[in-house]
């Protein structure tokens, strides 16, 4: 029946060959967002409703001693002119289905479709790592918006600006940097402050948190250049960091939409393109300083299943529509020689982007990553990175991968461009309906720690050891109703699932972690790491257990450290007893800021021999990011579930057949 559908409006889509032709002259000005029965959408200057499915660097590039061989693309080995190449790559986009044109596109109006830019306007105007506190940093941000801006203010199919591409607002660094700032540093000087006023100037208060560094001894000495202040273990200083990144990152957001909204008034403020995370306290400091809040993403599983928490989470942080500006999938088997890795001297970083074997496979990870993003209502569009594969051996920055739509040698890959051509059609359709499939969210205000919860029977054997959540059916397995303490969400979700042998669980989440900012000496502190506890009360016994995640110095890995994980018995009133991980625990090898994890609990480490349809527990399961920065919990009725308190437990009831 989808395939019906989409050659229906595949054929209505291809009737006009020129997708210039429908929009002929300048439209009125003013792209739009609406929230239309529970569903956010672009709107256009004319007032239509539409979903964005972009493409990125669509580019006709600059002729290369590589593009003389094939080796990267370029135009003039292909067509006899920069505006021939327009209008022949805007005809094959739209009859692939898609109607935008992502980040670093070419704005050249013979592709005829609507445009998207990306300004870099923090990192154009030093906002970012100098002082963006300082006085001038307002009149400099709207002097650089003007000369940014200054060739696109009559493109007749701009929609708006990106302010930056994936900043990360990663907190502890930039905490460090400008408290290791002189005092002529006004970012400093608002720092110090901050710092001071949270701890009433007594620094006594601060030694709770902080583990000074040299001779730092008072709040004057704090002033100093290169002043360092190192988390104290047990203490809760992150939430001081995180207090200073919200008012940092407020200032950006408020910088950026205002030079935009001064020098070009009709176009919409994009965001800053979130690279694949974001952190909340950063969500929450957008307010109404973005039209539209951009994320790129990193597909969590070569099946294109993308977690829901995301996306909800964004939606509860802020009543703000979505586009995700920039998702992939490579394949070993391409026609380019992309290695699929980003050789970063002296570290390479080999398929830390999503990579899979084969165009077929990346053709069907596409295709469900493409109708899950069209399933949430909060998202108005999904732009493909890339047009072209970038070129034999890598960008200048060491990126090497076989994301293109075409090769460098200007081949379409047909299994990937005939989902986009069967699929893009119909998402509109499904988009729209998005609200009625969302159902019940991590968190959700009706949350009912009382209820019943049922876990269904795995559909085949499980593996945790292959490095992949494939054998997870993850829509049936999510568990809903996680709980956070206001104001903020989920930052992961949780599956469960069972056999007879025991009960399997996997999280797919965001985590941060710099393990120079801990203070003290000796290994990663315990009680410090990313940690999963799940208890179980079964056959009256009460059994718990504890997954923790400690960052080691390692040279040989690109971020130098390494992430181990550790397992333990958690008896009530006793020490941690050691566990064996084989075939227990896994995390899936992606890097931070993803954090996947797959545990296996056999039955007997919850009191039964074997686990059968019908059989009733109590279960509760918390997940605590780095430095106790957030606690999500299952059921949590308080937000506060920990082992040990028997009120924060779920009776579940195992589904499926007997055996």
């Amino acid at each position: 029946m989808v395939r019906f559908i989409a050659a229906v409006l595949l054929f209505a889509a291809t009737v006009c060959t020129n997708p210039a032709a429908a929009s002929e002259g300048r439209p009125a000005p003013g792209w739009s967002t609406v929230e239309k029965d529970g569903v956010w959408w672009l709107v256009t200057p004319e007032g239509n409703p539409f979903y964005s499915k972009g493409v990125n660097i669509v580019e006709p590039f600059a002729e290369t001693p590589l593009t003389r061989k094939m080796q990267e693309y370029c135009w003039n080995n292909f067509y006899s002119s920069i505006p021939e190449w327009g209008r022949c790559v805007g005809r094959q986009l739209h009859s692939w289905g898609f109607n935008t044109l992502g980040g670093w596109s070419a704005s050249h109006p013979e592709i005829g479709l609507p445009l998207t830019v990306d300004l870099e306007l923090g990192r154009n105007s030093k906002f970012h790592w100098f002082d963006p506190f300082h006085p001038s940093m307002e009149e400099m941000v709207v002097k650089i918006a003007g000369e940014l801006t200054a060739d696109l203010q009559d493109h007749p199919r701009l929609i708006g600006y990106y302010s930056d591409n994936e900043v990360g607002w990663w907190n502890s660094p930039i905490f460090m940097h400008f408290l290791k700032a002189d005092w002529q540093n006004y970012t400093k000087r608002a720092l110090w402050q901050m710092i001071y006023d949270r701890y009433g100037g007594d620094w006594n208060r601060l030694l709770q948190d902080w583990v000074p560094t040299g001779s730092l001894g008072s709040f004057e000495e704090l002033k100093r250049a290169g002043a360092e202040l190192k988390l104290r273990p047990g203490g809760m200083g992150i939430r001081t960091v995180n207090a200073f990144m919200h008012i940092y990152t407020k200032r950006y957001y408020q910088l950026m939409h205002d030079a935009i909204r001064k020098v070009h008034p009709g176009a919409l403020v994009l965001g800053d393109r979130m690279p694949l995370y974001y952190h909340q306290d950063a969500v929450m400091a957008m307010g109404d300083n973005v039209d539209i809040i951009s994320t790129n993403y990193n597909v969590d599983v070569p099946d294109g299943w993308v977690a829901p928490y995301y996306f909800d989470g964004l939606r509860r942080l802020t009543n703000k529509p979505v586009l995700v500006t920039e998702f992939f999938f490579a394949a070993e088997e391409n026609r380019s020689g992309n290695r699929n890795e980003t050789a970063r001297n002296p570290h390479p970083n080999p398929g830390h982007l999503m990579t899979v074997d084969t165009q077929a496979e990346r053709a069907w990870g596409a295709s469900r990553a493409i109708v899950n993003f069209a399933g949430f209502p909060n998202v108005v569009g999904a732009h493909w990175f890339q047009y072209a594969d970038e070129p034999l051996g890598g960008r200048n920055d060491g990126e090497d991968y076989n994301m293109g739509l075409v090769d460098t040698a200007n081949r379409p890959y047909e299994e990937v461009t005939e989902i986009f051509r069967s699929l893009n059609p119909v998402l509109d359709l499904y988009h729209r309906k998005s609200v009625e499939r969302a159902g019940s969210t991590p968190g959700g205000s009706g949350a009912d720690p009382g209820r019943t919860a049922s876990i269904p029977r795995a559909a085949g054997p499980m593996d945790v050891s292959e490095q992949s959540l494939l054998d997870w059916d993850k829509a049936a397995t999510r568990i809903p109703d996680i709980q956070t303490p206001a104001p903020y969400v989920p930052f992961g979700d949780i599956h469960l699932t069972w056999t007879p042998e025991g009960l399997y669980l996997a999280s797919l989440s965001n985590t941060y972690v710099d393990p120079i900012f801990m203070g003290g000496d000796g290994e990663f502190p315990l009680q410090e790491t990313f940690q999963l506890h799940v208890t179980v009360e079964a056959q009256g016994q009460r059994n718990g257990y504890g997954i923790y995640l400690v960052p080691r110095a390692n040279s040989k890995f690109p971020d130098g450290f390494e992430i181990t994980p550790q397992l333990y018995r958690e008896p009530e009133g006793k020490p941690l007893e050691p566990l064996p991980l084989k075939g227990r625990v896994q995390r899936i090898e992606k890097a931070l800021p993803h954090m996947v994890l797959e545990a296996f609990f056999p039955a007997e480490w919850m009191g039964m021999e074997r686990l059968s349809a019908g059989t009733r527990f109590r279960v509760g399961i918390s997940i605590t990011n780095y430095y106790k920065e957030l606690t999500m919990s299952w059921p949590g009725a308080t937000g506060t579930f920990a082992p040990g308190d028997s009120g924060g437990m779920k009776t579940v009831v195992l589904e499926g057949t007997a055996g």
